[in-house]
């Protein structure tokens, strides 16, 4: 089967079976949880001090969720190892008392992954608002992931 099915040319897409508005609520929120997924692809080449796989597949496993409606991860196992680890490396830094602004190549990646995240974040409030009720684990896990990609920013940024 092609990739080219002249399908999106109307601004309609298939997936899953189905036919959506290349601007629903499903496909909204899927691509940019994709779009976390993807930049986190690109950490992984340039950050190479972190092992970021379980975030790709965690953000994997919400969007197979979100298509098919079926539970895929347990979330909240994965909240505990977030705060675990942001606990841990938070402990290593300085105090934060101020706005950062991150000049080393890694913490500005992570930190731009951070931002995409809290929009796809605000992406899900609403379409847990106005499309479908979502586990309310997966928001907790997605505001979890930009804080943990936040301290990992921090942690890049601190190291000499």
């Amino acid at each position: 089967m092609s990739v080219i099915t002249k399908m999106g040319d109307d601004g309609e897409s298939r997936f899953l079976g189905k036919v959506h508005s290349k601007d629903s609520c499903l496909l909204e929120t899927i691509g940019t949880l994709d779009e976390v997924q993807s930049i986190i692809s690109v950490i992984q080449l340039r950050v190479t001090s972190y092992e970021l796989q379980n975030i790709v597949k965690d953000l994997q496993g919400i969007m197979g969720e979100l298509a098919t409606g079926k539970p895929v991860i347990g979330y909240e196992l994965r909240v505990m190892s977030l705060e675990k680890e942001i606990g841990e490396i938070e402990k290593k830094l300085p105090k934060q008392d101020k706005f950062l602004s991150f000049e080393k190549e890694g913490a500005v990646y992570l930190n731009w992954t951070r931002t995409v995240a809290r929009r796809a974040e605000r992406v899900l409030v609403k379409y847990n608002k106005k499309c479908q009720n979502l586990d309310p684990n997966i928001l907790i896990y997605i505001n979890r992931l930009s804080d943990y990609l936040f301290i990992l920013a921090r942690e890049v940024e601190s190291k000499s």
